[in-house]
């Protein structure tokens, strides 16, 4: 299972969120780079890169930021925040990030501009990380604020006949809250869509989270809050990672 450290920029800095609450914003580090670099040095395996106003306002505002980490570091890095048209896509792939190694996250955009989405999964279905985010099983989008109408399993059931086979899955009701994963929803999708590569974010608190996520094979877990709040240390992550070789 990846270690993939979540670097969430709102106005050039790290911050976290909890429960999506724009509100809620507190700032965690003032040099995204370095600590970009950081997190590369301590055992990460890719980087999770959120242009949280980006996604408020359906346009890529930390583009410039995200290139420079990506030319910083020499681990993959899924990059979303934003992201609503096909040259997006391309000013990322332009730009440092490589197909088949990096991915574009894409959230909002099935449900604002399904056109404008299906001619990215034609072109990079592949480099496609579609992120789900739930309300219990109900999808949300846009920053988390609106109701898509689908829920987790309608979504990924129409979305893996076009060949995405790359989901994250966040759980907003844990998210930034430090109360653990929603266990129960990864064992259920896992079993549903044996087939998805599933990143698990939302909850985790402690190596221990780390270590029952990972007895359920998912292809990656999110760290975020705890990391920050000093309950997972970088340190911990490289003894993790190098435990399971």
């Amino acid at each position: 299972m990846k270690l993939i450290p979540a670097l969430d920029i709102l106005n050039g800095k790290v911050v976290r969120l909890s429960q999506g609450d724009y509100n809620s914003a507190k700032i965690y580090h003032e040099k995204p780079v370095d600590l970009a670099y950081y997190f590369a040095d301590h055992g990460a395996e890719r980087l999770h890169l959120v242009d949280l106003r980006g996604s408020k306002e359906g346009k890529i505002c930390e583009g410039k930021l995200f290139t420079e980490i990506r030319r910083s570091v020499n681990i993959p890095c899924e990059v979303g925040g934003g992201i609503r048209h096909l040259d997006d896509f391309h000013y990322y792939f332009d730009n440092g990030f490589e197909p088949g190694k990096d991915f574009v996250m894409v959230g909002s955009l099935p449900f604002v501009d399904r056109q404008a989405f299906d001619r990215i999964v034609a072109e990079f279905a592949t480099s496609l990380l579609m992120t789900v985010d739930a309300w219990g099983r109900d999808v949300k989008h846009s920053g988390w604020l609106k109701d898509s109408g689908y829920t987790i399993e309608k979504l990924i059931s129409e979305l893996l006949p076009q060949g995405i086979r790359n989901f994250l899955v966040t759980q907003i009701k844990k998210d930034g809250m430090l109360e653990g994963p929603d266990f129960e929803l990864y064992d259920f999708l896992q079993q549903r869509f044996p087939e998805i590569h599933l990143i698990a974010s939302g909850g985790v608190s402690s190596v221990a989270d780390l270590e029952r996520l990972a007895e359920r094979k998912l292809y990656g877990a999110i760290i975020g809050r705890a990391y920050y709040e000093g309950k997972i240390t970088a340190d911990m992550l490289r003894a993790f990672r190098q435990a399971r070789g």
